[in-house]
């Protein structure tokens, strides 16, 4: 049943019913004193308007859970078509370079210098590229998942990108945040950590982070705070180059959060993100 059928079937059933229920009553139980009738009236009204509302409702929930559903697909999808970019963007500038220094050490070869800057600069290269691919298969691996535990999924990630990168991450976490937050805005709140945890690896030199996650009933917030170098806030913002910041920014706007930045000079860098739940 479509809306509209369902806003003529609203109008019309209940002035219907009542009317046939009124003109049974005195056409066919004469016998039926006026208050009874109209407790009778009143009862067989409200038993059918229960059965009636409460298969509305259902297809109302059915509809609901439907529409959410085609929303984690469409995230998923949308998900998916972000790390596509990000590992073509990522792998095609990471080639150039190396080209670059394979064609440097070759001149340097032929001309009988010592290539060895060259070939340090490729193999940080590599490192990196490595790191990067396997960062991506990773979140390729956890993209689709339905239900995500949030934490479970931060504490995995976090174990790995210290792994991968020697940058020690402490994790704090209060309050019952898998409970407060649906599916999508987890998985939100998980990208944006992603992006903002890559692009502390790129470009703060930082050896630690601290995560935390904190639920007060009214309000959640994921803090990322790193000891790197900083940088100028506004330029950054305002450079066409900052892709992490500025994607991490957006997400956070299509979820309803905030998205608050602050960073100093030789002092780190410190980003908010905060949701209202109420």
């Amino acid at each position: 049943m479509n809306i509209t059928k369902m806003k003529w079937l609203s109008a019309v059933f209940p002035a219907l019913f009542i009317g046939v229920l009124e003109f049974v009553r005195h056409q066919f139980l004469h016998f039926m004193s006026m208050d009874w009738g109209n407790l009778m009236v009143a009862v067989l009204t409200g038993i059918l308007f229960i059965l009636y509302f409460h298969g509305i409702f259902a297809m109302l929930e059915t509809l609901y859970q439907k529409l959410q559903k085609e929303k984690e697909e469409t995230a998923v999808l949308q998900e998916r078509d972000r790390i596509a970019r990000e590992i073509h963007d990522s792998v095609s500038q990471a080639l150039f370079f190396m080209n670059v220094k394979v064609l440097e050490i070759e001149t340097a070869l032929q001309q009988k210098r010592e290539p060895l800057s060259a070939v340090q600069e490729l193999h940080e290269a590599i490192k990196l590229t490595d790191a990067d691919i396997r960062q991506h298969i990773f979140a390729l691996q956890k993209v689709a998942e339905e239900n995500i535990n949030l934490i479970t999924r931060i504490q995995e990630y976090l174990d790995h990108y210290q792994k991968q990168h020697d940058i020690k991450v402490n994790l704090h976490v209060k309050g019952n945040i898998n409970s407060k937050l649906n599916n999508h805005i987890r998985s939100q709140m998980f990208r944006i950590l992603q992006e903002l945890l890559l692009n502390i690896r790129k470009h703060a030199t930082a050896r630690q982070v601290n995560v935390s996650l904190i639920e007060d009933g009214q309000q959640f917030s994921m803090a990322i705070d790193d000891n790197g170098k900083g940088f100028d806030t506004e330029k950054v913002l305002t450079n066409n180059s900052s892709f992490g910041l500025k994607n991490s920014r957006k997400d956070a706007h299509q979820i309803g959060a905030q998205f608050s930045l602050k960073s100093c000079l030789g002092k780190g860098t410190r980003v908010v993100i905060s949701l209202n739940l109420k």
